[in-house]
């Protein structure tokens, strides 16, 4: 009765009492057995060995007591010890189970710094998201009851997305950029006000986040530029305009699939530089390294602009394979 009694209270206790009561059992029990039987053990180490192969009920049997009083101390470990750093153990496992519970469920804080905030799963924001893990930490933010999936890049947040506390335990403020694709199951206006919210949201926690958005109506992007979204893709809009290319200009869309997909030349950013100062240095230099600068980031007409000066701090969008794109540090 008296063993049950010490195990039900020792199983109220806190785990930093826990480990404090372990410790001084342990090191205790081991300093008096040493002093007891020098000759048995030989050292104070190897009393603490003894000690925690017993209390962990593992009992190699290479040292044992060998007077009355320490098979006295012994019964007293197997009694008391095992319950003490049992009920340790026990909260420890108990303790790796609700971290992990709380992790797939979304509860948990993100640590992480420059990675990127995706918002709202579906077969569409996944295939996003596995191109991302390749090369940064992904967040997701959606109010599903279970990470859809686990990676150990990969972290998932429950919440209201446009609430400052979910973007809070996202950890928006140390992200690096933000993507927020439209809810393809709503009405085009709603989901566009939805999205509005949420980049609204994030503009606001981080102002120096760099945000993504799919917008699905083309009248809207004004609201969208006026909260200063950095970029803004047309949903449905673009898939009706590319099927309006095919019939007019047959081979055009395949250009542009090919672009966005890995097969062949792909586009990246390259920042410019120092020697460069019009758009015609800059196009010679590339030309000569088998690269094609498409655009300055906002419009495609730089061949017609070859002797303007580029505006410092520009990103160039270049056209080029892989191997190329790491040779002259693009991105």
């Amino acid at each position: 009765m008296i063993w049950f009694r010490f195990l039900r209270k020792m199983s109220f206790l806190k785990m930093r009492t826990l480990g404090y009561a372990s410790f001084f059992f342990v090191f205790g029990v081991a300093l008096l057995m040493y002093l007891v039987e020098p000759e048995t053990f030989g050292s104070y180490f190897r009393a603490v060995y003894w000690t925690m192969t017993t209390v962990v009920t593992v009992g190699y049997g290479d040292f044992f007591p060998n007077t009355d009083f320490g098979r006295m101390m012994t019964i007293f470990v197997f009694i008391f010890g095992i319950g003490i750093v049992g009920s340790l153990i026990s909260k420890l496992v108990d303790g790796v189970q609700v971290i992990r519970d709380q992790k797939e469920r979304g509860l948990l804080q993100v640590k992480e710094s420059g990675h990127t905030i995706v918002f709202g799963y579906s077969r569409r924001s996944k295939h996003v998201i596995e191109e991302l893990l390749e090369t940064t930490d992904v967040i997701l933010v959606d109010d599903l009851e279970r990470e859809p999936f686990s990676h150990e890049r990969f972290h998932y947040v429950n919440g209201d997305p446009a609430l400052a506390s979910t973007l809070q335990r996202a950890n928006v403020k140390q992200a690096a950029r933000a993507i927020v694709l439209a809810d393809h199951s709503m009405p085009p206006a709603l989901a566009d006000g939805r999205t509005l919210l949420i980049a609204s949201s994030i503009e606001r926690a981080n102002p120096d986040i760099y945000t993504i958005v799919e917008m699905m109506l083309e009248e809207h992007l004004d609201s969208f530029e006026q909260i200063k979204v950095d970029e803004v893709i047309l949903g449905d809009e673009t898939i009706s305009r590319m099927a309006i290319l095919a019939s007019h200009h047959p081979g055009v869309t395949k250009v542009v699939t090919n672009l966005l997909t890995k097969h062949g030349d792909g586009m990246f950013s390259i920042p410019v530089r120092p020697e460069w100062t019009t758009y015609r240095e800059a196009f010679h230099a590339m030309l000569e390294e088998g690269v094609t600068i498409l655009s300055d980031g906002k419009r495609l007409d730089l061949n017609r602009r070859l002797d303007e000066t580029i505006p410092p701090g520009s990103l160039l969008i270049v056209l080029c394979g892989e191997e190329t794109a790491k040779r002259i540090g693009a991105f």
